[in-house]
């Protein structure tokens, strides 16, 4: 099996010269990175150390087992954003939407990221009748901060029911995983919860492989040290100074150059639904690296790059016409992979007269037709895309995939002239909903 994901820019409709030119813009930035990779966490590309810290995969493997060992049925995250997009986006992709259904009733997983009231009454209500049956829930607060407005709220509801059903050691089924020093981090040992540190400098949506994600996923029977792995094995490529060897240089200049020709939407355009949340996560790492009012500088630019996201086939139905037939002002990655199973279709000729040619195919070869229709009638259109397939859906391909789109995103920060690892207007909201929540 060859190990690493295919990349393909043929289709991109970007020559070689303009990726080569706007690619050696970043080549300081690649020296740059690769000078202070020994600093481990003390500078602004922590997150690249993530993979390669056996000693935090040590301390996250201790709390699994000993949570283990409380034998819980129920695993709730409360988190947000990039406290919780990167372990959904692992999990979706690897145990699929049917874990729960799937797993027999030996652990369930919910997610509570949201103050939908609705939303969260359902959990709620479902985590309560496994408290009454006996069974054990553990709570996973994850927030940086620790004082993030919709995880404490929701970490405060879950607390209480969970001190109502076990009152005599509800702390033990809590884990907290939040920044050295914050205000959850000082609470946890106050208490004795067991917490699990985010290093400094790993922002949010760069902390999927960090204690953020690994112990969600590696409670939920994940291989976190395989996607360590495979996050690990594409930086150095991803390093490289040699800009057509350097997938994630390559991306990122040609997503730029479009960007300047007025493609200012970027549609990751995933065929596997079990891909969907990482198309998600993916969304929110352009969004907030990219999008962004002032540059290095400190002048107005008000620039991004708007992330969108496509499941095939079934957004063929409904967003596909506007794709082919509207403005040209995206640039496409599609994403494919290999499935693990195989269905056929039944042989049954009297189906011929709804649609020939698939009685006896597998679904998997239909799927690959459909994409070849897809990515011909855009070829055929002149609508530039790139591919990505990953060989097989497992821990190792995961991990290399977000690793390649977190460098890309880095690379596109500089090509923008601004800072990917801040995000000053995701304040204004939370500062006008707390000047609310102190008036009512």
């Amino acid at each position: 099996m060859e190990k690493k994901i295919i990349f393909d820019f043929e289709d991109a409709l970007v020559g070689r010269q303009e990726i080569q030119k706007e690619g050696a813009r970043l080549i300081p930035l690649i020296q740059e990175i690769k000078s202070k990779l020994a600093c481990g966490y003390q500078t602004e590309y922590a997150s690249l150390h993530t993979p390669s810290d056996l000693e935090l995969l040590g301390k996250v493997s201790v709390v699994i087992e000993k949570k283990k060992k409380l034998s819980p049925q129920v695993l709730i995250v409360i988190g947000i954003g990039g406290s919780n997009l990167g372990t959904i986006a692992v999990h979706k992709a690897l145990q699929g939407d049917f874990y729960n259904e799937k797993n027999n009733g030996a652990l369930k997983v919910y997610f509570a990221d949201t103050v939908d009231s609705d939303y969260l009454e359902n959990i709620v209500q479902l985590v309560e009748c496994d408290l009454k049956d006996g069974k054990n829930i553990l709570l996973n607060i994850v927030t940086k901060s620790g004082t993030t407005t919709e995880t404490i709220v929701n970490f405060e509801i879950f607390f209480e029911l969970l001190k109502k059903h076990r009152p005599d050691n509800y702390n033990d089924y809590i884990v907290i995983t939040t920044d050295n020093g914050s205000p959850l981090w000082e609470y946890a040992n106050q208490n004795n919860i067991d917490c699990l540190e985010v290093p400094k400098r790993v922002g949010g949506r760069f902390s999927v492989f960090s204690p953020v994600g690994l112990f969600p996923l590696g409670f939920l029977g994940i291989d976190i040290k395989l996607l360590l792995d495979g996050a690990g094995s594409i930086i150095n490529g991803c390093l490289v100074e040699d800009i057509f060897a350097n997938p994630a240089a390559v991306s990122a200049s040609i997503i730029f150059y479009h960007y300047k020709k007025g493609a200012n939407i970027h549609d990751t355009f995933v065929f596997s639904k079990y891909l969907r949340n990482f198309g998600q996560w993916y969304r929110q790492l352009v969004g907030e690296s990219v999008g962004k009012k002032f540059d290095k500088a400190g002048d107005l630019v008000e620039v991004g790059v708007t992330p969108t996201v496509s499941v095939g086939t079934v957004d063929l139905h409904s967003v596909a016409q506007l794709y082919l037939g509207g403005p040209q002002d995206k640039f496409t990655t599609f994403v494919t992979v290999k499935p693990k199973s195989q269905i056929y279709v039944p042989n049954i000729d009297a189906f011929n007269m709804f649609v020939q040619n698939v009685q006896g195919k597998s679904v998997s070869f239909i799927m690959d037709s459909i994409f070849g229709g897809v990515t011909a009638a855009y070829k055929n259109d002149g609508r530039p895309f790139a591919s990505v397939s990953l060989p097989v859906v497992n821990e190792y391909f995961v991990g290399q995939l977000l690793q390649w789109k977190m460098l890309e995103i880095i690379y596109l920060g500089e090509l923008l002239n601004v800072n990917p690892f801040d995000q000053p207007q995701v304040e204004l909201y939370k500062k006008e909903t707390r000047k609310l929540l102190k008036e009512n």
